[in-house]
């Protein structure tokens, strides 16, 4: 019996009652000890702000120094520049006054040049459409200056201005016809108002020759004009 009984389970009383929840609290610390701690969390506080400030500061100052840096970059790009370009103008100094000296140059060489008849191919003329049987054995040639203007003043009412004259003597064996060689001079471009001045009979060797003086004159239309501006230059 004693066996069994001490076997027995032993019953629990169950409570009946419960155990309050949420029962209002009381603080017992110091005041003390509580500013203590109030004081502790402002100055955690604080070291975060203190340092949120200065890694901002150290951003703004990186910021700063790459602006910067850039700055001086793109200001020595440009002292680059403007150091070249002076180069560049001492190199070309020179040119406006070269290029002035040409057109002087230019000037000079129309103003000489503005009278300039080229003489070669009209006494070429002359002689080709001269009579077979007549040769030419002078030539004189007469041309304006510069300094002279517009041109010669006509010999007659009748004849037109002239920038210049030809005048030569032709030979022949017979007795020329110096009207039609007056009216074949005239043929040929920029040659007007021929003449016939003089008519001299010479004997060589038993030879007769019959010697013509003649005057043609030079239209404006002979000036070469080689270097008067045009549209293409």
């Amino acid at each position: 019996m004693s066996a069994l009984l001490d076997r027995a389970p032993t019953r629990q009383k169950k409570s009946t009652g419960s155990t309050p929840v949420g029962l209002p609290q009381v603080n017992l610390l110091p005041p003390e000890v509580r500013a203590a701690r109030s004081l502790s969390v402002v100055k955690r506080w604080l070291a975060m702000a203190v340092v949120v400030v200065l890694a901002l500061i150290a951003l703004v100052y990186v910021f700063a120094l790459v602006v910067r840096g850039q700055a001086d970059e793109r200001l020595a790009d440009a002292e680059h520049r403007t150091t070249t370009l002076l180069v560049k103008e001492r190199e070309y100094a020179e040119v406006p006054q070269v290029l002035g000296a040409i057109e002087r140059t230019k000037s000079a060489r129309l103003v000489a040049t503005s009278t300039e008849v080229l003489w070669r191919p009209y006494l070429d003329a002359v002689v080709a459409v001269m009579p077979t049987d007549v040769r030419v054995v002078s030539f004189a040639a007469t041309g304006l200056s510069p300094s002279d203007g517009v041109g010669f003043a006509p010999a007659s009412p009748l004849d037109s201005p002239s920038v210049g004259s030809l005048t030569f003597e032709a030979q022949s064996k017979t007795l020329p016809d110096t009207s039609a060689m007056l009216d074949a001079l005239v043929t040929v471009p920029g040659l007007q108002d021929a003449w016939a001045s003089a008519l001299a009979v010479t004997e060589v060797e038993g030879t007769t020759y019959y010697t013509v003086s003649i005057s043609v004159q030079m239209s404006d239309t002979t000036l070469a004009q080689r270097f008067v501006p045009t549209e293409e230059n």
